[in-house]
């Protein structure tokens, strides 16, 4: 991953001076206290590696000790410039140096971009230009035009806002440190992260050319957080299994939550993407991923729903210009081939990186420096139609800022995203911020199935084989429950028929889903239970195709409309209701589809061998009749109320009889 100082060692910007004016120095800070001077050497030198947040603090140290030194406080507003906690001091600490400005060959474009920080844009124009008219070799020249490009993208999308409330996630997970990359699995149940802090597993990283070691950089280690009961995030935990004494990062986990990919570094070439499967509650060691590492750099990966397509971003010769997003098809053997550079619709001469394809399959966001960036990396969004990838658009504020805003993640049901950058009101260097909505304007349309698999009454880590009915290359996909709870997650995509095989030794069951009605986020939870031949003979388990009607209520001497007006809102200790939608011998006949959009469908089977389906449970009845009407919307017409009183079933008329609804 990018180390967030050397984000700002931006390789155009080096071939600026950046240099430290040994007369000017002097004639400034000539009088100061040895100490002082000490100081303020150890802050040029990180000045003039362009480490701007390590010469920052020392600067500015100095600067209150010589308010009136318009040198130092011109060091020090340069450096402000790429810390967002200080842009706002920038400009004015740059602009109290104009006395001394024939001396500093930078000005212009240090002002211009503290002016670009501070989104005055149409001022920090006419400060690149000002600057253009020195003598610039080409690349500086373009640097100036790309930065002039960036203030005026900036302007034609100041009206473009996205309408989205974006929130730092805070404590535990943002520290003092840096959380970026953050991802999950599509049910939000846990969240990993990148991290870079005092925690970090590996301390602090020994460069070449350091200035000391007091102010070195932390190695990245990857960080897992869950949510708890009442939906806040845990005290992050590192992964043992995946981290070591150089760079680890995370990048993309798949959206059922089993194959997690880092990216690794231990201090030799360019870094790898490797892959890490979960086995129950275990992350397992990480291997390197087939068929897209090369010798350059791969920094980034994300699967496609159906996680036969993996997308990842490269430096790699042959490409449009600096990081490219590629794409390659799983192969037979379980490695990547065929790989394909996106293409110049998504990649530029500029850097693209941090791919992510939503659950729908067809949308894509990535971190672009090029197209109509408004500063650094912004987070832009592509559809997928007809086979191509469209024109991406900038997201605009408030997700993109003049900051790097990068690794645009959003949940499957499109309320929430998730990304990190660097703002006022964080709480380090990078934060992970909350964007809701996720998904911009349009909703998005798939169906989350999730559910448990058992054998024998066991939970088992079974094959799940996904197919399209109506058109089998639409989405079609093997995946696997967990091993220990037997927890499965797979999106599907709206507008079509599939069916989900669920295989365990030499067992199968299979299930059919339709979303073809479909037309925004929908969830459904489908438990799938397999019996070996021994178990159903020792458990005498009859087996009929005969499927039972539920039961009819008796007579109770009111319709059910009347009753529902007297005791619609009666609430009675112990006194439960719930919908029952079916009543079968051979539970599998049941048809899941005709659930979607319904609450949680619980499953019992009693002494008689019928097993019962029933639709969550509720203190009032008027609560309970609006389930049993989406029930029968969604096409259970025999589906009715029951009544659960102390643990049993009770008609009405009962509970009217006995004194149990007055």
């Amino acid at each position: 991953m990018k180390n967030k100082v050397l984000l700002l060692i931006l390789m155009l910007c080096n071939l600026l001076h950046s240099q430290i004016n040994i007369d000017l120095k002097e004639e400034n800070t000539s009088k100061w206290l040895l100490n002082e001077r000490q100081k303020l050497n150890y802050a040029d030198k990180y000045f003039s590696n362009q480490e701007y947040l390590f010469a920052r603090p020392i600067y500015d140290s100095l600067y209150k000790k010589h308010k009136s030194n318009v040198y130092i406080g011109y060091l020090l507003g340069t450096c402000s410039v790429y810390d967002a906690k200080f842009q706002n001091v920038s400009e004015s600490l740059i602009k109290a140096a104009e006395s001394i400005k024939t001396k500093l060959p930078d000005y212009d474009y240090y002002l211009g971009k503290a002016l670009l920080a501070n989104e005055k844009c149409n001022e920090a124009i006419a400060q690149f230009e000002k600057y253009k008219m020195n003598p610039l070799n080409k690349d500086v020249k373009n640097e100036v035009e790309h930065q002039i490009a960036i203030c005026k993208s900036a302007i034609s999308l100041n009206n473009k806002s996205s309408v989205a409330k974006i929130t730092n996630i805070g404590p535990p997970v943002n520290t003092a440190g840096s959380e970026y990359t953050p991802v999950f699995p599509s049910n939000e149940s846990f969240m990993v992260f990148t991290y870079r802090g005092e925690k970090s597993m590996g301390g602090k990283q020994i460069l070449p050319n350091r200035v000391d070691m007091k102010n070195g950089i932390y190695f990245e280690d990857v960080m897992i957080s869950h949510k708890n009961n009442f939906n806040n995030w845990t005290e992050p935990i590192p992964i043992t299994a995946i981290n070591t004494n150089g760079h680890d990062a995370v990048v993309h986990i798949s959206h059922d939550g089993q194959r997690l990919f880092t990216y690794r570094n231990i201090g030799v070439g360019s870094g790898d993407i490797y892959v890490s499967k979960l086995d129950g509650y275990n992350w397992g060691i990480p291997e390197k991923v087939k068929g897209i590492n090369s010798n350059f750099w791969e920094g980034s990966v994300c699967l496609s729903p159906d996680e036969k397509t993996i997308y990842f971003s490269s430096d790699r010769q042959g490409g449009l210009g600096g990081r490219d997003i590629y794409f390659a098809q799983l192969l037979a053997d379980g490695s990547w081939g065929n790989v394909k550079n996106l293409g110049p619709e998504i990649n530029t001469s500029f850097d693209e990186d941090a791919p992510f394809i939503h659950a729908d399959g067809k949308t894509l966001f990535f971190a672009s420096t090029g197209h109509n960036t408004i500063g650094g990396y912004d987070v832009f969004r592509s559809e997928l139609k007809l086979g191509k990838w469209t024109t991406p658009y900038n997201v605009g504020k408030p997700v993109n800022t003049a900051q790097d805003d990068k690794f645009y993640i959003v949940s499957s049901d499109g309320e929430r995203g998730y990304y990190s950058t660097e703002k006022k009101d964080g709480k380090g260097l990078q934060d992970i911020y909350m964007v809701e909505p996720g998904l911009f304007g349009k909703p998005t349309s798939l169906v989350l199935v999730t559910g448990n698999v058992k054998y024998d009454n066991a939970p088992v880590k079974a094959e799940i084989f996904v197919r399209s009915k109506l058109n089998r290359k639409d989405f079609s996909g093997i995946f696997n429950s967990n091993s220990i709870t037997g927890g499965y997650l797979v999106n599907l995509p709206s507008g079509n028929e599939y069916e989900i095989i669920y295989k365990y030794l030499n067992t199968t069951i299979t299930k059919a889903i339709s979303t073809a009605k479909i037309d925004s986020f929908a969830k459904i939870e489908i438990d799938a239970e397999l019996f070996s031949v021994e178990y159903l003979r020792m458990n005498n388990t009859q087996i009929d195709s005969s499927a039972f009607q539920p039961d009819d209520l008796r007579p109770i001497g009111l319709t059910y409309e009347e009753l529902l007006a007297k005791y619609g809102e009666t609430v009675i200790d112990s006194l439960d209701y719930t919908v029952q939608i079916g009543a079968y011998k051979i539970f599998e006949n049941f048809n899941y589809s005709k659930l979607i959009g319904l609450p949680k469908t619980l499953r019992r089977t009693l002494p008689d061998n019928i097993t019962r389906f029933t639709l969550g449970s509720y203190t009032t009845l008027n609560e309970t009749n609006a389930i049993l009407s989406k029930a029968k919307k969604n096409g259970i017409k025999d589906a009715f109320v029951i009544a659960i009183y102390k643990g049993e079933k009770y008609y009405f008329q009962e509970l009217l009889n006995q004194g149990i609804l007055k």
